[in-house]
């Protein structure tokens, strides 16, 4: 009778072992190792993707609430600061122009006052004049190639001889700067796929 109930006990646990080693070897479900599932789903296969993937990744740019990136959507000038800084790696000198008041229109803008300032200070960027800088107004593509210019080239305004926006459009067209881009109207608002090209492109 002992060697019965041993010889079951036996026959059990293998079968048991067996289930498990089974279980551990199923199928695995490869969908959930997708690296582009992390990303927004409306960059995907399209030609923002790897651009949005890399921002994303470098803590540049997120999409919104919905999960979505929304290449087609616009970009306000407060935006693009914060971005600039970000992309340089130029966080550190936040603290060189916490304190300036450059600006007087930046209320309602704490989360990017300190970027302002600091893109300001490092001549990436200028006000609307008036002292005004216009935080929550479109970026237009005119402005937004005459910020990364200075940033990428260490441009000022006398580097480019002629007048805004005429002259920087010649500089960006001659160097290429938006080659990878279609611009029909510069003073169109810049649409978020096309910053996101422009900056994985140059910076």
């Amino acid at each position: 009778m002992k060697k019965i109930i041993s010889v079951a006990l036996v026959l059990m646990l293998a079968m048991l072992s067996s289930v498990c080693v089974f279980a551990d070897t199923g199928t695995p479900d490869y969908s959930q190792w997708n690296s582009k599932s992390a990303y927004p789903s409306d960059v995907v296969n399209t030609k923002y993707f790897t651009a949005v993937k890399t921002l994303v990744d470098k803590g540049v740019i997120s999409g919104y609430e919905d999960g979505l990136f929304h290449a087609e959507r616009s970009i306000s000038r407060a935006e693009m600061a914060k971005m600039l800084i970000i992309i340089t790696n130029n966080q550190g000198s936040i603290a060189t122009y916490k304190n300036n008041k450059t600006f007087s229109d930046l209320a309602g803008y704490f989360w990017a006052q300190d970027y302002i300032n600091a893109a300001a200070g490092l001549g990436f960027i200028k006000g609307v004049g008036n002292g005004k800088f216009n935080p929550g107004g479109d970026v237009t593509y005119a402005e937004a190639m005459t910020m990364i210019v200075r940033l990428l080239d260490h441009v000022t305004d006398s580097d480019v001889p002629g007048t805004w926006p005429n002259n920087y459009i010649n500089y960006v067209n001659t160097y290429g700067r938006a080659k990878n881009i279609t611009v029909t109207d510069w003073n169109a608002k810049a649409n978020r796929g096309d910053i996101a090209l422009v900056l994985y492109r140059n910076v």
